[in-house]
């Protein structure tokens, strides 16, 4: 893995299901686009073929299976959409990215060590926000779907919240800037908080 030398800014956003990633970006783009920001929001599975392909067989598939698919449909993430963004200095927010692999994935059973081969070559995050919420918030979150993933089944939020944490100690580790936030409450101080530090890193 190899860290972002282009000139844009590329934040990721990831959590257990039902933590509120996706009414988190939506504020935090809107906040950055009145600043005046140049903002590029996508997520992953894509949209593209490939991703919608991913998102509609995942329940069939074995977990190494999926692993590569996820990564494969990852690689084309970058080469289609990330990368060219972040060459015409935009700030990229990624809806799912690598650590959502070191979660589900690893409640799939998957080795790490296979994990991040799979991912050898991909691009890391600047910035990786660590979205977090009470497990009877998240789980009341679940209950207003409709129909649920293997990884959503179950009542799992405590597996997700585990392999979360190890997952962004893995990162870490790596150099990727770590910034846990706790959305269970206050929506409007979280998209403050992490919109000033995405100010910061890009007058850096």
């Amino acid at each position: 893995m190899r860290k972002n030398n282009y000139s844009g800014l590329f934040v990721a956003f990831d959590g257990p299901n039902g933590v509120g990633k996706s009414t988190l970006i939506e504020h935090i783009q809107t906040d950055l686009a009145e600043k005046g920001m140049n903002v590029w929001v996508t997520k992953e599975p894509t949209n593209t073929q490939l991703g919608n392909f991913t998102r509609q067989i995942a329940e069939t598939l074995g977990s190494e299976c999926l692993t590569c698919l996820v990564a494969a449909d990852r690689y084309q993430h970058l080469s289609n959409e990330i990368i060219p963004n972040l060459e015409e200095k935009q700030v990229i927010l990624t809806d799912r990215y690598i650590l959502s692999s070191l979660i589900l994935q690893r409640m799939d059973n998957v080795d790490v060590d296979f994990i991040l081969a799979t991912n050898e070559n991909i691009i890391l995050p600047d910035i990786q926000i660590v979205v977090t919420a009470g497990q009877d918030v998240i789980q009341a979150r679940l209950n207003t779907r409709g129909q649920l993933t293997r990884f959503e089944q179950g009542k799992k939020t405590s597996e997700e919240l585990y392999f979360l944490k190890e997952g962004a100690e893995i990162l870490k580790k790596l150099g990727v800037e770590i910034i846990v936030i706790e959305n269970s409450g206050d929506l409007s101080a979280n998209v403050s908080a992490i919109t000033k530090r995405i100010q910061k890193a890009v007058k850096q």
